[in-house]
């Protein structure tokens, strides 16, 4: 794919088409709104009555913080879509989009939207929200870029979005040389695909691209192994990479050491001591010696979020309100705080969270809430191994959970593996799965969808509220 990009640097033409991509796109009410006019859309043409699946994958920073997300719709080739068609696509990609209400994370988190240049011209494009939303150009197939298209991009960053682009997408095909420099030229952010090539495809890139147009950042996108990382950080303008993005950084890769600290302990035994209905002054006790795990605790159960009708203040209020159930839910998310305010924790903690919460609508849905709770647990433990670097079976032992939730997290089995494969699927753009595991369940996509962006922004507000999140200004 990046050869014709090479190719263009050098200034030999390529013809070779790029493989179509299937697209990432948000939508979101506006903070500041542009005013860019541009002519009416064209009739509509045949369409799907639903774009899909619309996945939500994690964008982090250098210290391995979350602070965007692209949101890939998945519906057959849409790469390879004709101008008109494409258009349409991404114009009911934004709606759907917008049903979702996707717009409510970017009070946490940026959004990066693929959009075709043809799409440009939509009168959504232009109500984006210019400081939450990074618009990812794609070519419309084959179809060669003119003088108006850039005029549009230029009208729009002077408006005041922001782009980002591909130069492995924009071939001589559909990019003219003497069009190249403006295009790119107009770039917030380059993005690098690094499923594309091998890294020693890669490197010229890195040596040619940040000298012809220093202002950009850059974007690793689709990192899938260490080796990729190790690239993006130390290779060849490995400088100007600000935010990643990949299975690799998606997988639940363990913490750097294994050593579980003081604060963690007492959280597993104060969970233990839930487990086995203890006495509350005998877990009060355990908190007298860490006061800083009770400030935590307090400040995740009294968030806005949670909607309580007065605040708790201690730990007696807190079991007469809440019950032991849920102050073990609460409990469970001080693992992740306990060891230290890190980017790597602090990500797990969020996806842990957004598994979790995820599964817990999903019970409510059925309308069990005993099982909606269980399923919380089961979503929140599943990154545990992860954490505390140990085995998941031995991570979990002291907590004797119920047994369908170490079913589901030990053995992939039982009542649970169905919505804990769902939440894992849908995390980790298994587009494919997600359908057979919602008629499994017997669950509509559109009702997935909704439940998988609640549960995303839940999580940023879970976040938000107790001071633990990343800082999506940085970008």
């Amino acid at each position: 794919m990046l050869k014709s990009l090479i190719d263009g640097l050098s200034g030999r033409k390529s013809r070779d088409s790029v493989a179509a991509l299937a697209v990432d796109t948000a939508e979101t009410t506006p903070h500041t709104q542009m005013t860019v006019m541009f002519p009416e859309e064209p009739k509509p043409v045949d369409l799907p009555p639903t774009l899909g699946f619309v996945a939500h994958q994690a964008v982090l920073d250098r210290q391995q913080r979350v602070v965007a997300y692209l949101f890939a719709v998945r519906e057959g080739r849409i790469g390879e879509a004709a101008a008109d068609r494409r258009r349409q696509i991404d114009s009911l990609l934004l709606s759907t989009l917008h049903k979702m209400e996707v717009f409510r994370l970017l009070a946490y988190r940026r959004a990066f939207v693929h959009l075709s240049v043809a799409s440009l011209a939509l009168p959504a494009v232009s109500e984006l929200p210019a400081h939450s939303v990074v618009v990812v150009l794609e070519p419309a197939g084959d179809e060669p870029l003119t003088d108006a298209d850039l005029e549009r991009v230029e009208a729009l960053k002077t408006a005041g979005l922001r782009f980002a682009i591909e130069p492995a997408r924009f071939d001589a095909v559909v990019l003219a040389e003497r069009l190249r420099d403006k295009l790119f030229g107009l770039a917030d952010f380059m993005v690098l695909d690094f499923s594309a090539s091998a890294p020693k495809v890669l490197a010229p890139l890195l040596d040619q691209l940040p000298q012809r147009y220093p202002k950009a950042r850059w974007f690793a996108r689709n990192i899938g192994s260490a080796e990729d990382m190790e690239l993006s950080l130390h290779g060849p303008a490995s400088n100007r990479f600000a935010i990643f993005h990949g299975v690799y950084l998606a997988s639940a890769r363990r913490l750097p050491t294994g050593k579980v600290d003081s604060s963690q302990t007492r959280v597993l035994e104060i969970m233990r001591l839930l487990r086995a209905n203890a006495d509350a002054r005998e877990i009060e006790a355990q908190f007298k010696l860490d006061s800083l795990l009770l400030f935590k605790l307090l400040r995740f159960v009294n968030a806005p979020v949670n909607g309580l009708s007065r605040k708790v203040q201690t730990i007696e209020e807190s079991l007469m309100l809440l019950g032991r159930d849920s102050l073990f839910k609460w409990m469970s998310l001080l693992l992740f705080t306990a060891r230290r305010d890190d980017g790597a924790s602090l990500t797990l903690l969020e996806k842990s969270l957004i598994r979790a919460r995820f599964m817990e609508k999903l019970g409510d849905y059925r309308g069990n809430r005993i099982e909606a709770e269980h399923l919380f647990l089961t979503g929140i433990f599943s990154l545990l191994a992860a954490l505390l670097n140990v085995p998941l079976a031995d991570a979990l032992e002291p907590l004797d959970l119920p047994v369908p939730v170490a079913e589901a997290l030990l053995a992939q089995k039982g009542l649970f593996a169905p919505y804990f494969q769902l939440a894992v699927a849908c995390e980790q753009d298994e587009w494919q799965r997600v359908p057979a595991l919602a008629k499994q369940l017997g669950l509509d996509i559109e009702l997935i969808n909704r439940y998988h962006a609640d549960a995303v922004v839940w999580a940023q507000e879970v976040l938000s509220n107790n001071g633990v999140t990343g800082d999506p200004d940085s970008i």
